[in-house]
């Protein structure tokens, strides 16, 4: 029959995980509810972020796309250009060739006669373009569109621009038999503006002559603007996505509107006051970037509508190219992703809550399986206690067993509070998948993993009754083990405490294997353990530490240590050293700790039994020495004074 505490015990391990998993789940999912609506602001953000960085990419493709698509047109026309120029320089050139052949014994001045004659009445390009002869020292032999300028030098003239573009080509002849030459001149019967011009020059050396032509660009750069501007008017994209063109007057080159082709709309202002034809313009003049006003119409509304737009300037031709997208368009957009983000997040919220359930369930079923497996343990163990009180009534072992039983309540205790952080692993592995399901990144493996975590904390749940029954096993046999075990076993049956405080251990443990009672020595250092934990607790002045040393030990390899124990020097031992931090044991105590019922402590906290019992475990039960003493440790750059706890075991052959 189990006493009124040991039932309440039972009780609480069964049902406060229980309470504690519905609180967590209730406090989870309410969590994930607050997520879900902050992380649906942050995607909401995103989306409009994400549409606006889109929309302008591709605004500003389709402007660039024209703007290639020009330069195109432009480089393919000055190579047809040139291409042109020289067919026909050449069919003078072959010209002036025949008549130098056929006319052997006519001087020089006879010869350029015939040749300007042949080639002065010569026009072609819809009669623009016609032939000009100079020698190679700038004397103009024949220009038939102004013949006043024939038997002048080019080098005599008033120089400019053009002329020392022209006198610079004359040089460049002198050593080459060809070249095309860029320049500036005025149109027949135009004096006021000049006009791009492309010139060939080829020299005829037997006359030392230079035979050219030229074309003016904007002549045939025309007729590629109008085949540019009627690509431009024919591009839409999406839904309400168009080109525009104006020139820098504010005429409208192209747009989706024809009526709007061919007006001024230099005045043009939207509700907001903003001159929206003289902005692209100016935006224009800077180079390319992006603008924003109300547009005047949206072509799938016919209604005006806010618009971000993107313009390039093509400052040779003094053109505004631009393009770009309503932000009523967006919010339909995030409208939609509103709609889809809402069922997305239900349906995760849905998942998290039926997870959430399951767990409970399972968690509830392995708290009742667990309390039942420790109602029987209790049964067993307390009808083992009686059986051992009837047959034995001995001081020492009586205090053995009120030791083990103080030891049950603080290991009990540690188990309550070991259950919590599987508990939050748990939840949190739970939340985990449920975060990635939302964010749509769950992937087979990450859920395969979060449910492994699950699985392990359920485990470690279990470990931990398994840890504490076999803690308690009153079978006393020896066995082998090793230190590296002892030292794990011994400080995870009190790592809650260690954590609480927080204390921080420094191990030092040379792994190797001994034969000896391993249940009964860990609870002697357990109870070491607990004394040092209960003298640092009370310390916030300093970084409570525990040193935990674990070693071989040979009397004869150390002679001039441990000199207080009479040991045998040939044999081996095992050496356990405990040192703390907590400022050592007074000295008028110091020879009165290992008496039973001895203790310093409040008779809430301590009975005097367990460094009793500890020193009757290590010298009775397993034939070795324990010692304490007070020392100081060096530790980093400080030196720390405590209480040394010191225990020799000797090692025995299996």
């Amino acid at each position: 029959m189990l006493i009124k505490s040991e039932k309440n015990l039972l009780d609480f391990i069964k049902y406060s995980p229980v309470v504690i998993i519905i609180l967590i789940a209730l406090l989870v999912n309410a969590l994930i509810y607050y997520q879900n609506l902050k992380n649906f602001e942050k995607d909401m953000e995103i989306y409009e972020k994400n549409y606006i960085d889109t929309n302008k990419e591709i605004a500003k493709l389709h402007v660039e796309k024209v703007f290639s698509l020009i330069k195109e047109k432009k480089d393919a026309l000055e190579t047809q250009v040139k291409e042109d120029l020289k067919n026909r320089v050449n069919e003078a050139y072959a010209v002036i060739e025949n008549i130098y052949k056929k006319n052997p014994n006519l001087n020089r001045q006879a010869l350029l006669t015939q040749i300007k004659e042949a080639l002065r009445p010569i026009r072609f390009n819809e009669g623009r373009s016609y032939f000009y002869i100079n020698d190679l020292y700038g004397s103009i032999i024949l220009h038939p569109i102004n013949p006043d300028f024939e038997n002048t030098n080019i080098y005599e003239r008033r120089k400019s621009e053009t002329i020392n573009t022209i006198i610079n080509s004359l040089e460049k002849l002198k050593t080459e038999n060809e070249t095309f030459t860029n320049l500036f001149w005025y149109k027949p019967n135009e004096t006021k503006i000049k006009y791009e011009k492309i010139t060939f020059n080829k020299v005829f050396r037997p006359l030392n002559i230079v035979i050219g032509t030229g074309e003016y660009l904007n002549n045939i750069t025309n007729n590629v603007k109008k085949e540019i501007l009627q690509y431009i008017q024919n591009i839409t994209y999406g839904e309400n996505g168009y080109v525009l063109v104006f020139d820098y007057d504010g005429y409208q080159l192209a747009h989706i509107k024809k009526e709007y082709v061919g007006k001024n709309r230099i005045g043009l202002t939207d509700s907001n006051g903003i001159k929206i034809t003289q902005s692209i313009i100016a935006k224009a003049k800077e180079g390319k970037g992006f603008i924003s006003y109300e547009g005047t119409i949206m072509p799938s509304t016919g209604k005006p509508s806010e618009k971000i737009t993107y313009v390039r300037g093509l400052q040779n031709w003094e053109w505004a190219i631009a393009s770009g997208f309503y932000t009523k368009d967006m919010m339909n957009y995030l409208e939609k992703k509103e709609i889809e983000l809402k069922k997305i997040n239900n349906k995760s919220f849905e998942k998290i809550l039926l997870i959430s359930i399951i767990l409970s369930i399972v968690l509830i079923l392995l708290a009742t399986y667990v309390s039942n497996r420790l109602r029987i343990f209790f049964s067993n163990y307390r009808k083992r206690i009686q059986k051992e009180i009837q047959a034995n009534r001995k001081k020492d072992e009586m205090l053995y067993q009120q030791s083990k039983m103080a030891s049950m309540g603080e290991m009990i205790g540690n188990i309550a509070h070991q259950w919590r952080q599987p508990l939050n692993l748990i939840s949190t592995a739970a939340s985990g998948i449920k975060l990635e399901d939302e964010l749509n990144i769950l992937t087979k493996e990450s859920q395969t993993n979060s449910l492994n975590s699950i699985l392990k904390a359920t485990q470690y749940l279990s470990k931990t009754i398994d840890d504490f029954r076999e803690f308690f096993n009153p079978n006393k046999k020896q066995s082998l083990v090793s230190t590296k075990s002892i030292f794990e076993r011994t400080t995870d049956l009190i790592n809650v405490r260690i954590k609480n405080h927080p204390i921080h251990i420094v191990p030092k443990v040379e792994d190797f294997v001994i034969y000896t009672y391993e249940n009964e020595l860990n609870q002697a250092l357990i109870n070491i353990l607990n004394n040092a934990i209960d003298a640092l607790s009370p310390l916030n002045d300093r970084k409570r530490t525990i040193f935990f040393t674990i070693k071989h030990f040979n009397k004869t390899k150390n002679p001039k240590r441990l000199n207080h124990f009479k040991i045998d020097e040939t044999k081996e031992y095992l050496l356990i050293e405990i040192k703390d931090n907590a400022n050592g044991i007074k000295e008028e105590i110091k020879d009165k700790i290992f008496d039973a019922y001895f203790t310093t402590k409040h008779q809430a906290q301590g009975t005097g039994i367990g460094l009793y019992m500890t020193y009757q475990i290590i010298t009775n039960h397993l034939d070795g020495h324990i010692h304490v003493d007070n020392t100081s440790t060096p530790f980093g750059n400080e030196s720390f004074k405590g209480a040394k706890f010191t225990i020799l075991l000797p090692i025995k052959d299996v």
